[in-house]
């Protein structure tokens, strides 16, 4: 392959004068930075608790959502129940996200079991459950949320401290199907 060195080297001056005019979007993590932040929380949601339930990230903190497993069971009188999680997350004051995890049955129809690989960043984080089919007689999920923290750049910053505190409407969620992911 025969590259123009005078188009290499203008690609490269390019990338530089990038860097100096906004270094902070060109900081890289390392696996030791992330190890140092990490971040694992696991909420529980059950007939009981079907409310969103906020997931308490530090202030000036950004959670970078990785995983989200869920673990547990859902029975129904009727012929089949679907649980489904939702993670409703927020950047500054933009307004939530929803994104859906419906766990798939084990051998036994009323055991659910999930691992989803995923990335979601949350300045704000909730997790809310859902459900397809005939309502469950019978419910409790452990929803497993694993990442890490990163810094929120100081313009979301000012957002985040200015914002009231919201939660997700759960009647913004009309009749959108669960998917699973």
């Amino acid at each position: 392959m025969n590259i123009n060195r005078s188009f290499l080297a203008g690609t490269i001056a390019l990338l530089g004068i990038a860097a100096a005019l906004h270094p902070s979007n060109l900081l890289a993590q390392t696996n030791a930075d992330i190890a140092k932040d990490a971040f694992q929380t696991t909420v529980q949601i059950n007939l009981n608790n079907f409310n969103y339930t906020a997931v308490t990230i530090p202030s000036g903190k950004r959670l970078v959502v990785q995983s989200v497993n869920i673990a547990g069971f859902a029975a129904t009188t009727g012929a089949y129940v679907q649980p489904v999680i939702v993670v409703a997350s927020e950047l500054g004051s933009n307004g939530y996200n929803y994104d859906y995890f419906a766990p798939q049955p084990s051998t036994d129809p009323t055991e659910f079991y999930g691992a989803y690989p995923t990335t979601i960043y949350g300045d704000a984080l909730m997790i809310g459950p859902a459900f397809s089919g005939y309502t469950p007689n019978s419910m409790a999920l452990g929803v497993e949320i694993s990442g890490y923290l990163v810094d929120v750049p100081k313009t979301a910053a000012s957002a985040i401290a200015s914002q009231a505190d919201q939660s997700p409407d759960l009647k913004q969620l009309g009749n959108r199907s669960a998917a699973t992911h």
